[in-house]
């Protein structure tokens, strides 16, 4: 979908007639297949209409994303209107003035230019000659401007279920402001109304989000579910909306409106009152999400975009009493009735993360606010960035940004730099090391100076998770447009391939910077880089994928790969079929029988070209697996005895085990119960043999499944038992739910209810815990079938 934003043209109509007629020649060529550019000139522009003049160019300079301003001789009261309202709006300023000696400027003018271009308004005017000279200026500055404000959000969406207020995400210990806005919020969502908090980033929308989330939980009942959004398609979000409820691949499996109805029925069942979409970046994706709401749960949606809601809520600048009281605040000192302190908010524009920033900056070093603001004056402008012409926040976020790093010690100040050479605003200490080349105990004390200084917060997801460090969205935009040079981006692309490889087995560790790698993958792609792109990729295609599934955005990148490996001189085959494999598993996991097979077939001829006979005894097992469910059966048997073959001239006892299981699967098919519990017995008295615990607990698992369907509940419940004793062994909540399940079925069938009463409903609370729904109401029914109480 291609994005149009507005450019707004504002000067002395006559005067510079021409210089207005090139700039709206010129902009709309400016853009690019994703961003459409559109200027707006009064004299071509204006529609007819009974409004008055100045009604007609505000309803247009409101809907703009960019104000020009151009000035040379004359002063118009109208021109200096629309600068003020653009600033009030938080309106991107760029101002280009034509040159002339100031003799010949009305001293109006002058006095204008001379407030708006010192060190505190923070603008840079740029002056131009001529019109050529006004084309070259402008068409550098809006490449700039675009980049900026098109950064992507990468990194995966995801969705939190609330139920508790210390449970929405975001959620500032003191929300210090914004009442009158909190209780129109409050009131509109009441109303059933669906809201959009709209504002430029750092401006405190998510803060705001939150504590209206928090307010509604204390005073409504059901649970509120957030989704940070991003810039994800919809069925991305859709899968992040479900997997709080553990129904993602329900939504995975189902297609079109399908997707829809279920979102809708998931948030009906599981009590959600308010619905908040957080960071929304794509228009059309937040459409359909939309689509799948119930028509009385409200929605809140933060975004930098205004998006067509219901209601707009606009969250702008500070009050300055609110600007000041939050500077107080952060800074642990009282300010009132400081008018150093009311100058220092005036210059920051009254942006709350930049005060924010400013009050940390002036408790850890112990400066007052005059100091700071002469840090500020000293700070150097050669850094060409849109905030140099004052969008609203954005230059006084620079300014501030500038002078809390020119405090710092060089290498301190690298360490910020380097988050803007990465593809999210958070890293751990580990791979930012490995982008600048330096020890892991200097980079990690160097985080923590960042952290005191309030230019980066300390993070764990839990307290056995790694520990990482994230910067604000507008810091790392900073910091990605000071640092991230061809070279620096060469070497983090390095550091994320390392990463990977070396922490493949860590979950933890690639869970915590899966934005990055993954953001790694899609720069490797979008650069051409095929070694990279596939290194990551085939790392993460390992234990990850096996033990935390798979997303959209990892899926496209995971084809990408396998087809990368495919195209590189030489070509990578081995690399190639191991891809394709998984891409198989991903598409049978989705429900696409036909695409996982034809994936597989790939794979398999690729693994028998090389000779690879371990993988092409796992490849016909997983293909036969897919022939069996399209009742295929004659088919798969042989997939499985050419498989049997390989693995037993191998002599390899997990691929043989590996073959039995597959057997034994296509017996339960077949209802041939006495062949499977045959099939099962070999493999878990082979998985004892060679040590392999995971293999055995599949395999007694299902030995026990097969002899509960013959009737032989007491083997069953031994089986089971064992089962059980090495899901607990190996920390498997989720095997250990199952084996709970069958358990409690097994004791039922022996006639001792109590011992299945007890098993079902520790296999339920396991479940619950794991997010597994249909499991849940799997237990639930058969609880209620045979007449169990559910607690």
């Amino acid at each position: 979908m291609v994005t149009e934003l507005h450019i707004f043209i504002s000067s002395k109509m006559q005067e510079l007639a021409a210089e207005r007629q090139v700039l709206r020649t010129l902009l709309p060529t400016l853009g690019n297949e994703l961003v459409k550019l559109s200027a707006w000139a009064f004299e071509e522009d204006a529609p007819a209409s009974q409004r008055s003049i100045r009604e007609v160019y505000l309803s247009a300079l409101k809907q703009s994303a960019l104000y020009i301003g151009l000035f040379w001789k004359e002063y118009g009261e109208w021109t200096i209107d629309e600068f003020q309202r653009a600033t009030e709006w938080g309106i991107d300023r760029h101002i280009y003035v034509k040159s002339v000696d100031a003799a010949g400027r009305d001293p109006r003018l002058q006095a204008f230019l001379d407030e708006q271009s010192n060190v505190i308004a923070g603008i840079t005017p740029r002056w131009f000659t001529d019109l050529d000279d006004l084309r070259r200026q402008v068409s550098r500055s809006i490449a700039v401007w675009l980049r900026d404000r098109l950064l992507r959000h990468l990194g995966d969406s995801s969705a939190t279920l609330a139920e508790l207020p210390d449970d929405v995400p975001d959620l500032p210990p003191r929300l210090i402001g914004r009442q009158a806005l909190l209780a129109r919020v409050r009131e509109l969502l009441e109303e059933g109304t669906n809201v959009l908090l709209q504002g430029f980033g750092g401006m405190g929308k998510s803060a705001l989000a939150a504590s209206v989330a928090a307010d509604w939980l204390e005073n409504h009942d059901g649970a509120v579910l957030w989704l940070n959004a991003g810039s994800e398609e919809a069925d991305a979000l859709l899968e992040a909306l479900a997997r709080p409820f553990g129904a993602q691949q329900e939504i995975a499996s189902a297609t079109g409106s399908a997707r829809i109805k279920v979102i809708r029925r998931l948030l009906a069942e599981n009590a959600v009152s308010l619905l908040v979409l957080d960071d929304v970046w794509n228009g059309a994706a937040l459409s359909q999400v939309l689509k799948a709401v119930p028509r009385q749960l409200p929605v809140l949606v933060t975004a930098r975009h205004r998006y067509a809601l219901d209601a707009i809520v606009e969250v702008g600048r500070l009050e300055p009493d609110e600007a000041l009281r939050l500077l107080s605040y952060h800074a642990g000192a009282s300010y009132r009735d400081d008018p150093e302190a009311q100058e220092l908010c005036r210059q920051l524009g009254y942006h709350a993360f930049a005060l924010e920033v400013a009050g940390k900056t002036l408790k850890v070093d112990q400066i007052g606010p005059g100091e700071l603001m002469r840090r500020l004056a000293d700070a150097p402008h050669s850094l060409v960035m849109p905030e140099d012409f004052a969008e609203e926040g954005r230059t006084s976020i620079n300014e501030l940004m500038t002078a809390s790093l020119l405090a710092l010690e060089d290498d301190v100040r690298q360490v910020f730099l380097a988050f803007g050479t990465l593809f999210t605003p958070s890293a751990t200490p580990d791979l930012l090391a490995r982008c600048m080349g330096r020890p892991d105990d200097e980079v990690e004390a160097a985080l923590v100076t960042l952290q005191r200084r309030g230019l980066a917060d300390r993070l764990r997801r839990a307290e056995d998770q790694p520990v990482y460090y994230r910067i604000h969205d507008l810091a790392h935009s900073y910091a990605r447009a000071a640092a991230a040079t061809p070279e620096r981006r060469r070497a983090a692309l390095e550091a994320c391939q390392a990463y990977a490889a070396d922490h493949r087995a860590d979950l933890d560790a690639l869970d915590v910077e899966i934005g990055n790698l993954l953001g790694a993958a899609e720069a490797a792609l979008s650069s051409g880089d095929d070694a990279t792109l596939v290194a990551i990729m085939q790392t993460l295609a390992g234990p990850y994928l096996s033990a935390r599934g798979h997303t959209l955005p990892f899926l496209r990148l995971l084809e990408a790969a396998q087809e990368a490996a495919g195209r590189m001189e030489p070509p990578r085959a081995e690399a190639r079929q191991f891809l394709l494999g998984k891409c198989g598993n991903a598409a049978y996991d989705r429900g696409d029988l036909p695409g996982a097979l034809r994936q597989y077939k790939a794979a398999l001829a690729i693994a028998r070209e090389l000779g690879l006979r371990d993988r092409e005894t796992v490849l016909l097992c997983a293909a036969g697996k897919v022939l069996a469910e399209q009742g295929d059966h004659a088919a798969a048997a042989a997939h499985f005895e050419q498989a049997a073959s390989i693995a037993a001239a191998l002599d390899d006892g997990f691929l043989r085990a590996f073959v039995l299981e597959h057997q034994g699967y296509l017996a339960q098919l077949q209802r041939d119960y006495p062949a499977a519990r045959r099939c099962f017995a070999e493999e878990a008295a082979l998985a004892e043999a060679i040590n392999d615990p995971e293999t055995q607990l599949v395999a007694v698992f299902n030995l026990g499944s097969a002899e509960h369907e013959l009737g032989e509940y007491a083997l069953a419940l031994a089986n089971h038992e064992q089962a059980l004793a090495l899901a607990r062994r190996l920390d498997n909540r989720v095997w250990t739910a199952h084996a709970l399940q069958s358990l409690g079925e097994d004791h039922h069938r022996l006639g001792d209810r109590d011992k299945a009463r007890q098993c079902l409903e520790e296999a339920l609370a396991l479940f619950r815990e794991c997010g597994l729904k249909s499991k849940m109401a799997e237990v639930e029914a058969y609880m209620r079938q045979a007449d169990y109480p559910i607690a």
